[in-house]
C-alpha cells in the first residue's frame, strides 16, 4: 500500500547492481524496468532514523532479502483495504513489479536515507495516503461492500507495516540463517522508529515482536484479513505474469519462494495449490541458496545501497572544501 518516489543522486551517482546483484536477478526475471541509480543521494554525514549500528543496517546488508518482495506484497493485499487501495489508486493492474519496485524503494529510504530524505519520503506517501480512499466493491472478512475505507485507517496501516517486517525476517530466516529471539525483537523495535512516521502511534503499534505475530496469527480468524477478489487479481499478477519463455523458468523459482514463505492459513485462504512435493522443492532452494551464501560470500556482494548510506554516516561522500 506503501506509494513512492524515486530520489535521483545528485552528489554522487552509484551504480543500483553488480554483475550477480540479486535485484538485477529478479528484475530479470520479470522484466519490469529498473533504475540505474540508488534511491538515496544526500552525502551529509547523518545516521537516518535507523543508523549504521542498528540490525536493520547488518541483515539488510544481504542481498537475498530481496526474495522478501513478492511475499509482502501477497501478505499485505490479504487486507480489504490494502487490496482495494493498490487497485483504486496506483498503477499496479497496469506495471505491478514497478509498483512493487516503488514500494520497496520507498522503504529504502525510510531505512537507509539521511534524516532530512528520509522526513521527505514519510510525507509524500503520508500525502499519497490521504488521497486514498474510497468504497468497498466487495464484502469481505469484517468488512462489507459499500463501506467507506482510507489509507490513513490504523488498522490496514498497521498490517502493511507487520506484513512488510515479518516478511523480512522471514526470509532472512530462510535464506540467510536464524536469528534469536531477542534480536527479532531488536529489528521490530527498530521498525516502530519509521511506522511512527507513517502514522502508525505506540497506541497502535504491537509492544513486542511477540505481538505482531500474534497479530498476524489472529486476523484472518478475526475477519481482518479476507481474501476476495482484488486480493486474487493482485496475486495471480504477482504469481503468474505474462512473461516470455526463457523467463519462466525461472518465475517458477520465484514463485515456489513466493508461496512457500507464506503462512500456511493465508497460503489456504489464497487457494494456493501446496503439496509434499512443493514443500520439499521449497527446503531445498533454501538450503542450496544458504550453501551458496557460504560457499560464495561474497558472490553477490553486499548492498550498495547500505554500503552508501554507511560511507554517508562516516562522512566519506562530502566534497572536500577547496583552499581558496
Amino acid at each position: 500500500m506503501y506509494k513512492a518516489i524515486t530520489v535521483l543522486i545528485v552528489e554522487e551517482k552509484k551504480p543500483m547492481h553488480k554483475p550477480l546483484d540479486a535485484m538485477r536477478i529478479i528484475h530479470w526475471a520479470s522484466g519490469a524496468d529498473m533504475p540505474g541509480e540508488l534511491p538515496i543521494s544526500d552525502p551529509q554525514p547523518d545516521p537516518g532514523l535507523l543508523g549504521p549500528d542498528s540490525l536493520t543496517w547488518l541483515l539488510h546488508e544481504e542481498q537475498w532479502l530481496i526474495l522478501s518482495g513478492a511475499r509482502a506484497f501477497l501478505m499485505q493485499a490479504a487486507h480489504p483495504i490494502v487490496a482495494q487501495g493498490a487497485l483504486d489508486h496506483s498503477a499496479f493492474a497496469e506495471d505491478p513489479f514497478g509498483r512493487v519496485y516503488r514500494t520497496i524503494q520507498g522503504m529504502a529510504v525510510l531505512i537507509f536515507g539521511s534524516t532530512a530524505e528520509a522526513n521527505a519520503m514519510a510525507r509524500h506517501i503520508n500525502l499519497l495516503h490521504h488521497t486514498v480512499h474510497g468504497t468497498l466493491s466487495e464484502s469481505s472478512g469484517r468488512y462489507k461492500a459499500g463501506e467507506p475505507y482510507s489509507a490513513m485507517e490504523p488498522l490496514p496501516l498497521l498490517w502493511v507495516h507487520i506484513a512488510f517486517v515479518d516478511s523480512l525476517l522471514t526470509a532472512y530466516k530462510t535464506f540467510v540463517g536464524p536469528l534469536s529471539p531477542e534480536q527479532c525483537e531488536q529489528y521490530w523495535q527498530e521498525s516502530c522508529r519509521y511506522a511512527r512516521h507513517l502514522g502508525l502511534t505506540d497506541v497502535t503499534l504491537p509492544a513486542s515482536y511477540a505481538a505482531a505475530q500474534q497479530h498476524i496469527r489472529d486476523a484472518l480468524p478475526s475477519g481482518e484479513i479476507a481474501i476476495g477478489a482484488a486480493a486474487h487479481f493482485i496475486a495471480r499478477e504477482v504469481l503468474y505474469p505474462p512473461l516470455p519463455l526463457l523467463r519462466k523458468p525461472l518465475w517458477m523459482i520465484v514463485r515456489l519462494i513466493t508461496i512457500g514463505q507464506l503462512p500456511s492459513d493465508i497460503r489456504k485462504a489464497y487457494g494456493l495449490r501446496w503439496t509434499i512435493a512443493h514443500t520439499l522443492a521449497f527446503r531445498l532452494v533454501s538450503s542450496i541458496a544458504r550453501l551458496l551464501r557460504r560457499l560464495f560470500p561474497n558472490a553477490l556482494g553486499k548492498a550498495t545501497l547500505v554500503g552508501f548510506a554507511r560511507r554517508r554516516s562516516r562522512g566519506e561522500l562530502q566534497q572536500p572544501v577547496q583552499a581558496v
